[in-house]
């Protein structure tokens, strides 16, 4: 037996009982602060990711069901300097979200529109903000295998169409 009082040893097997709990519990579930986010989003995300060259995005905020995103590389109040993706419902939100000298600490390195998967080039022409939509990403609007499987088979027919008559007597 040992010389510790009665009351540690319980404590500490409680303690013990509880963190055994607690890790077949986390391990079960899934983390609950995380949102889900579309397939367009994830692109959104990855392009961000693509564009910040390997530094670690901070925070995303507001991203879920947003039209546009908006990469921005903030200063605290330390001095270090961090990046966070933005989400904006719309384009005139977005013109204004960009426009230089509206914010104070903040760098706005790219914007891409997350509903037609493309980067959205930001010009200062005459005072104006001009968006200019880039090519779109590839995957980011996928195709399901349904839609997929309807057009190879729509394009299956129009080329049995055009397809000459005469060719296998050719051979």
């Amino acid at each position: 037996m040992s010389q510790e009082p009665e009351y540690l040893v319980r404590l500490r097997r409680a303690q013990q009982e509880k963190s055994e709990k607690g890790k077949d519990s986390a391990s079960s579930r899934p983390e609950a602060s995380t949102p889900n986010y579309s397939v367009q989003e994830q692109e959104a995300l990855r392009w961000a990711r693509e564009l910040a060259a390997g530094t670690e995005l901070r925070s995303i905020r507001n991203l879920s069901g947003a039209r546009f995103a908006v990469l921005v590389r903030l200063q605290s109040a330390s001095g270090l300097r961090f990046l966070s993706v933005e989400g904006i419902a719309t384009r005139e939100a977005l013109k204004e979200r960009v426009k230089p000298g509206a914010t104070v600490g903040e760098e706005v390195l790219g914007a891409y529109e997350v509903k037609g998967g493309r980067p959205v080039e930001i010009a200062i022409e005459e005072g104006q903000v001009v968006l200019k939509m880039g090519a779109p990403r590839p995957g980011a609007n996928p195709v399901s295998p349904e839609k997929m499987l309807r057009k190879a088979t729509a394009e299956a027919v129009i080329r049995e169409k055009n397809r000459p008559r005469d060719r296998d007597k050719r051979r």
